[in-house]
């Protein structure tokens, strides 16, 4: 058995956690690298005040992901009780996705294509809060869906990184001797 066949095979893997997980870093590593490849994607400054690296890095990866499949869970608890189950996973990663379109600065894509992006991870975060809750209880399947939301942010600050350097071409050989 390889590692590959005896990761899937494990016990962590009940209900495709780690199938899930990798699929959507990857898809999103893509998805982001073409975005920010063929799309005019401006990383300048906008004069106001920005937040440190160290501050995005914990909101995006401990603090966001926690708090937002919570809020998702919530949400959908609510739509379950008014509507019925298959109300609940169209309404509640709507919402959430609502609440995600709003961004300091233009996107250079479709709307549509953000939309459908943003549904998708947030009723797969959904799903597999569902999946797991029965068998693991809620904290736990909280803290298993809030993991993927971590990953897939932290998969997105990866691939930031890589598009934006700290030193700017043009500013190391723009510099006149003696300066």
């Amino acid at each position: 058995m390889n590692i590959v066949q005896k990761i899937r095979a494990s016990h962590l893997n009940r209900h495709g956690f780690i199938d899930v997980t990798v699929g959507l870093v990857v898809f999103q590593v893509i998805y982001l690298s073409l975005i920010l490849l063929f799309c005019n994607v401006n990383f300048e400054a906008d004069g106001t005040n920005p937040m440190s690296i160290e501050k995005i890095i914990f909101i995006s990866l401990l603090i966001a992901p926690y708090f937002e499949n919570l809020l998702l869970i919530g949400s959908a608890a609510v739509f379950e009780k008014l509507f019925n189950r298959k109300v609940m996973f169209l309404l509640a990663p709507s919402l959430l996705t609502a609440l995600h379109f709003i961004t300091p600065k233009e996107f250079p894509l479709p709307v549509l294509f953000r939309v459908l992006t943003l549904y998708a991870f947030f009723y797969i975060f959904l799903k597999q809060y569902d999946l797991h809750k029965l068998e693991l209880g809620t904290h736990k399947a909280l803290l298993l869906s809030s993991v993927i939301h971590a990953a897939v942010n932290a998969s997105t600050l990866l691939v930031a990184s890589f598009f934006e350097p700290d030193i700017a071409a043009e500013t190391i050989f723009s510099a006149q001797p003696g300066e």
